[in-house]
């Protein structure tokens, strides 16, 4: 074998590697692409730039403090799909900074939104948001009854289980501790409410003390396996990733914060 074979040979075989790291691959998975970020945690990602943001009219204010969050795109299966507005309580002292996408080479990493300190676009508390209510005709069951166990830190709460409908089943999500974003926020159990003959669920998660209004919610059903169409598809399909984050954003361009249910977040040319 001569050196100049050898040499065409390792060639041979070197480029195909090299390719394989460096150029656009479409993800097999049937959800969400995601990259790990700095602090060890999935980030969704895109293979192009999100369409621009429709045009949202948010729905009446369903209280006073409410802070309308603006819908925004979220890559599924192949195709771009639009997650719409949403309501939530505002926290005080915070603001809600609206997540958005931002280009990184050949691909483009999801930035959540979240609660910023007032006068700052940093967001200390990223959290995604759903925008319609899940309701059944079925009453859910009664609740099981749990035993805590031990809480493995003092500063932990225990959320108690609940049952949640994938649309065609009723499951149970067991109770488990969990960790506040904040100091000095309390939790509320998801719960369902009557109206008419209807049945409402109700996300739970964290609120100010002494208000029953969530301005962080937990989502611990994620997990659970349900159809397009489905209310709260928008997480399931990301349920590989975070819903709530507990930590500071770093080295991210800052879009508009939002007061005004009129004003839009901007991400250079890709959003109004």
């Amino acid at each position: 074998m001569s050196p100049r074979w050898l040499v065409c040979l390792v060639l041979g075989l070197a480029n195909p590697a090299v390719h394989a790291q460096t150029a656009p691959v479409a993800t097999s998975d049937s959800e969400s692409a995601g990259d790990v970020d700095a602090d060890g945690e999935l980030v969704p990602t895109a293979p192009s730039a999100p369409p621009p943001l429709p045009k949202e009219t948010p729905t009446a204010r369903p209280f006073t403090d409410a802070v309308w969050t603006s819908g925004h795109w979220y890559w599924d299966d192949g195709q771009w799909r639009f997650k719409p507005g949403a309501w939530i309580a505002k926290m005080p002292g915070y603001q809600f900074v609206n997540g958005y996408w931002r280009q990184d080479g050949d691909v483009w990493r999801w930035v959540s939104g979240g609660w910023a300190r007032s006068g700052s676009m940093e967001v200390e508390v990223p959290v995604e948001l759903t925008s319609e209510e899940l309701t059944t005709t079925q009453a859910p069951p009664q609740l099981k009854v749990e035993t805590p166990p031990p809480a493995p830190a003092p500063n932990l709460t225990w959320a108690p289980g609940y049952w949640y409908w994938s649309g065609t089943q009723w499951t149970w999500i067991g109770g488990s501790w969990v960790a506040p974003p904040r100091p000095g926020l309390v939790f509320v159990s998801p719960r369902w409410v009557k109206r008419g003959s209807s049945w409402v669920f109700v996300v739970g998660g964290w609120a100010v003390r002494g208000s029953v209004r969530v301005v962080v919610p937990e989502y611990r059903h994620a997990s659970v396996v349900v159809r397009w169409g489905h209310p709260h598809y928008f997480f399931h399909t990301w349920r590989r990733y975070p819903v709530v984050h507990h930590h500071h954003h770093r080295g991210w361009s800052a879009p508009v914060r939002h007061h005004d249910p009129r004003a839009h977040r901007r991400d250079g040319r890709h959003h109004r």
